[in-house]
């Protein structure tokens, strides 16, 4: 559980800061890596959210 903390906590800084970049300089780049970084984030989130259930369900 805390590799998702963890990598929740480092998306929504990366998101955080990209935002504050584009929203600073008007760049599409840090649009891009935010839609790149979500897309990321979530594919994760959803592997290491299978692997719980998956070991909830095979060690009963």
């Amino acid at each position: 559980m805390i590799i998702i903390r963890l990598l929740f906590v480092l998306t929504l800084l990366a998101l955080a800061v990209s935002g504050g970049l584009y929203l600073f300089t008007g760049n599409r780049r840090y649009v891009n890596f935010v839609w790149n970084v979500l897309k990321f984030g979530v594919v994760l989130v959803l592997v290491f959210g299978a692997l719980v259930v998956a070991e909830r369900f095979l060690f009963l």
